[in-house]
């Protein structure tokens, strides 16, 4: 056991030295005044001869020590204890009060953020680049258009190319209703022979019934593969252009980590992959899913739910940490009007609690083979009746839901 003694002129000191010349496991044995000083008893050891030396027992194969045990070196000891624990907290407070009194602009900026869900750490990364002489209110208007500016977002070729696009995700994240919306969007712009509809969800009751009944009031054929393997033929009978959306079943985390969806044929198959998350879900489990999901290797984010989020901020905070780029996301049940291309400044306004306009880009898009006509919409019926009608009234009604239905 090593044994020294310390003469300094008070306890934090002698904590210091002792941590410094001894380490962390080092015990305090006694301390007393001596001629203005403070005399500090500290020693090293094993935990049977600390444990001796202290009175509390014997070690291994040794005779007894007989130091009797001091009830006020006990009391001083804990007490010891706890005015370490005590010195390390306020040292962290004593930081962030440091902080807060040199940028108390960018220190009121974090405590908005936070309080909108968005973790401490990053709320200060994003606030510290703003200059502590610019006006608050010019201060969060930057502070709102860089923290949209930095959520990534994805264009996707395989809308306009053709392919294979499957959707994945954790299971009642809302794939199949996402799928059906994407499917109605291609319909409007290349028309209903330019897409068909594919699921491998073998699970859920009722999953191919519904994307079978879409398919029917939408003109476009809906298919049920027995596995991934059959992807390959249908990839060769596909013509150019033709987009073909994959329905997958829900996957627990755990489940996706082993299973690696799709991996067997993406090296047969020209294959792109989305990843579906709900904005309800929490941080630690929006990471899970991310990470759980990455065998499946997708390329781009889909966001659900983002009606139903109690604090979307949390939700953003996840996206700004990953590589993927949002493409797509929904606030509502809605199959049209819910559904949007990835507006980040929309969803930051949300997360930080002000009024985003509800005002959106037409859903009409146009295409360049008619230069600024908007292209006709395919009926899906026989009978003549308007596009509106045709299109989306009668697409919206097998999806009208609760908000907490399973999709």
């Amino acid at each position: 056991m090593n044994v020294r003694r310390y003469q300094v002129r008070d306890m934090r000191e002698a904590m210091r030295q002792v941590r410094e010349h001894q380490g962390p496991d080092a015990v305090i044995l006694s301390s007393r005044r001596v001629d203005g000083m403070l005399e500090v008893v500290a020693a090293t050891g094993s935990a049977s001869e600390t444990h001796a030396a202290t009175g509390g027992g014997t070690a291994a194969n040794q005779p007894a020590l007989s130091i009797p045990v001091d009830p006020e070196l006990a009391a001083m000891r804990r007490e010891l204890c706890d005015l370490r624990s005590l010195l390390v907290r306020q040292q962290v407070l004593s930081e962030r009060d440091q902080w807060t009194s040199r940028h108390p602009l960018a220190a009121q900026l974090t405590e908005r953020l936070v309080q909108c869900g968005f973790g401490e750490k990053l709320a200060r990364s994003l606030a510290g680049g703003v200059q502590e002489s610019t006006p608050a209110e010019e201060a969060w208007n930057r502070l709102r258009a860089r923290l949209s500016a930095s959520i990534a977002t994805y264009q996707p070729n395989v809308l306009e190319q053709g392919g294979m696009l499957a959707l994945v995700g954790p299971t009642g994240v809302g794939k199949t209703t996402t799928l059906s919306r994407i499917a109605l969007r291609q319909i409007r712009r290349m028309g209903p022979e330019s897409v068909s509809l594919v699921t491998l969800d073998r699970q859920r009751i009722g999953a191919y019934k519904q994307l079978q009944a879409f398919g029917q009031m939408a003109g476009i054929p809906v298919m049920q593969l027995d596995s991934e393997r059959d992807l390959i033929g249908l990839a060769k009978r596909a013509g150019r252009g033709h987009l073909i959306l994959i329905d997958t079943e829900g996957q627990a985390s755990r489940d996706a980590a082993e299973r690696k969806l799709f991996a067997q044929v993406r090296h047969q198959i020209d294959l792109e992959t989305w990843l579906v998350l709900p904005a309800t879900h929490q941080a630690m489990v929006l990471r899970q899913a991310l990470q759980a999901f990455q065998g499946c290797e997708p390329a781009a984010l889909v966001l659900t739910k983002v009606d139903e989020a109690e604090q979307l901020g949390e939700t953003l905070s996840v996206l700004l940490e990953q590589r993927l780029g949002l493409v797509f996301h929904s606030d509502g049940q809605r199959i049209d009007e819910d559904f949007h291309k990835a507006d980040t400044l929309y969803l930051t306004r949300l997360a930080l609690r002000e009024s985003p306009s509800r005002e959106r880009p037409t859903t009409e898009i146009r295409t360049s083979r008619v230069q600024d006509e908007p292209v006709a919409r395919v009926p899906v019926t026989s009978q003549t009746r308007p596009a509106r009608e045709s299109m989306v009234l009668e697409s919206v009604i097998p999806f009208r839901k609760p908000v907490h239905a399973a999709y």
